[in-house]
């Protein structure tokens, strides 16, 4: 563990990492929306979109040096669920499909309103700690 810090600290400077990022992630949704809805700009849609889908393939390399001072077994399971979120952003960006973007972080039965994949991650953080 990085000296200093316990194992709770860890997981709070890991849910601030994710925090930050799980915002910026749904600014860039609503900003994408915006421009598709309301000017019927569908580059700066997609633009948008491609750096929700940058902001998620970096999200595991940002919080690797965190996960890697938790206890094993629960650094394991937030770096197998953190990999997936990067993976799934890297083949959107390298198919180039805009819906997979759009779509990043969202089951099948998602519900407008409800939380993301992310946020369900943080919030089961927070619970733990």
């Amino acid at each position: 563990m990085t000296e200093g810090k316990s194992g709770d600290q860890m997981v709070q400077d890991l849910v601030s990492l994710l925090s930050t990022q799980a915002s910026r992630i749904r600014e860039l949704e609503k900003t994408a929306d915006m421009h598709l809805h309301q000017h019927g700009n569908v580059e700066e849609y997609t633009a948008s979109l491609y750096s929700k889908a940058e902001l998620l393939s970096e999200l595991f390399d940002l919080a690797k040096p965190i996960i890697d001072n938790l206890p094993k077994k629960q650094g394991e399971e937030i770096a197998r669920q953190l990999g997936n979120f990067s993976r799934n952003a890297e083949q959107a960006m390298e198919v180039g499909s805009i819906f997979f973007m759009r779509q990043l972080l969202y089951p099948e039965d998602y519900l407008e309103g409800q939380e993301n994949d992310l946020e369900r991650l943080i919030n089961s953080l927070q619970t733990r700690a």
